[in-house]
């Protein structure tokens, strides 16, 4: 009976009022899916870790198995899949909260526009001034990095990456810079682009967040 009217839309209108009532419980549920173990987030490879504990009889403890997956080589073929994946999400920014700590350890974050080039979607490049104060604390190599949700939530974290001084000037990436982030180089005068030292941050690994998954992707060891 539930295919004729008017049983069919009372059914509906009840369907609907579910989904309302718990979608975004679900959702968010979803989202916060993490677990951490020593201070590491591991809910990405937990099946991985599972299946090594059981298959490998050499493994006896979940530090074993962790320790012989971060020693496994990224295959070229995941590498490939995993940075066209990436992409698609990257596209979708060019901003990051950036995160570092002075010699005493001591964390600042600062918001900051990025870009990247060629088409490289984990290796994010940002210009700043030689006296700011992150200088510094950069090239310690201490660094973390997120971005702001978007409107459905997506966000992208990591803190496995490398951050170094690059050998560009800011006039190499200025192009990058128009297309990607519109605005920003009319927002320096001539001699503050000429000043800007260029960091880039390459993205060992990084997890996208949205309402609907998590998930990790790895691209180097």
């Amino acid at each position: 009976m539930i295919k004729y009217r008017p049983l069919k839309y009372i059914v509906q209108r009840y369907r609907r009022r579910i989904d309302k009532r718990y979608t975004e419980a679900l959702s968010v549920s979803n989202r916060w899916l993490q677990f951490y173990y020593h201070q590491r987030e591991i809910s990405h490879i937990i099946p991985q870790i599972l299946y090594y504990l059981e298959a490998n009889p050499a493994l006896e403890t979940i530090d074993d198995a962790i320790a012989y997956i971060d020693s496994q080589p990224v295959s070229l073929e995941l590498y490939q899949n995993n940075l066209s994946e990436f992409r698609k999400y990257v596209k979708q920014f060019n901003t990051m909260v950036l995160s570092t700590a002075n010699e005493l350890g001591q964390p600042a974050s600062r918001q900051i526009n990025f870009v990247t080039l060629d088409g490289i979607p984990n290796v994010w490049y940002f210009g700043t001034d030689p006296e700011a104060p992150k200088v510094s604390e950069l090239d310690l190599g201490r660094a973390a990095i997120f971005t702001l949700p978007t409107s459905e939530e997506l966000r992208i974290t990591s803190n496995r990456l490398k951050v170094y001084r690059t050998q560009y000037r800011f006039s190499d990436i200025a192009e990058a810079y128009q297309k990607q982030v519109p605005g920003y180089v009319e927002s320096l005068s001539k001699e503050e682009q000429e000043k800007e030292i260029i960091f880039a941050i390459e993205l060992k690994s990084a997890r996208i967040d949205s309402r609907f998954q998590n998930k990790g992707l790895t691209f180097s060891e």
